[in-house]
């Protein structure tokens, strides 16, 4: 790492494009899993438990695999392996660092989301009523339950301050197990909101 320079020293504009890098980095990780978390390895620490009862000797050879590899088998705490797709990354944009921590702490006490990161310094670039504009922005990533999109762009639109509010949202097919039981004990499903 002795190549890499303090945030402090670079100028507004490399933050800017470091901050974009990384979050591509983070949304391309999580949509496409790398090779080496192919299939065929997934599924000898990926599988659920209840596959794994089946074989006591294969069960022990997948705990000792995993632990070799330095992972947690995932759904540990509620037993079951992480449906690919069940949770997602949604995108909002704000104008402001005011509206994104508003929108950002009503999407959480709401249980809207698990979790929402506020990325300042963002520049969009856009075709707004026929004229291209470039306006500094604040970026939202709200990490929630695939079936509670529906539900958190109604709520994005009814309190956003532009008139058409961006949201969108991909599906996380893979990554940390833990992190992503996590998200699932705290955004509830529909059927357990209190709406």
């Amino acid at each position: 790492m002795q190549y890499r320079i303090s945030a402090s020293c670079l100028p507004f504009r490399w933050s800017l494009v470091r901050n974009l890098l990384i979050a591509a980095s983070v949304t391309t990780a999580i949509a496409n899993p790398p090779a080496f978390a192919a299939a065929s390895s997934r599924k000898s620490c990926f599988s659920s438990s209840a596959a794994n009862s089946s074989s006591s000797s294969n069960s022990n050879s997948n705990s000792s695999e995993c632990s070799k590899m330095g992972d947690q088998q995932p759904g540990k705490a509620t037993g079951n392996a992480y449906e690919a797709g069940s949770s997602s990354v949604a995108f909002v944009t704000t104008p402001d660092r005011e509206s994104a921590r508003k929108l950002a702490r009503s999407i959480v006490e709401l249980k809207l989301a698990a979790c929402v990161n506020i990325v300042s310094q963002v520049e969009s670039v856009y075709m707004w009523e026929g004229v291209i504009s470039e306006d500094p922005e604040y970026l939202l990533m709200i990490k929630t339950r695939t079936s509670r999109i529906d539900d958190l762009s109604k709520f994005i639109r009814e309190n956003h301050p532009y008139s058409v509010a961006e949201v969108i949202a991909l599906p996380i097919q893979n990554g940390n197990p833990p992190y992503l039981d996590w998200i699932a004990q705290t955004v509830p499903t529909k059927a357990e909101s209190k709406d």
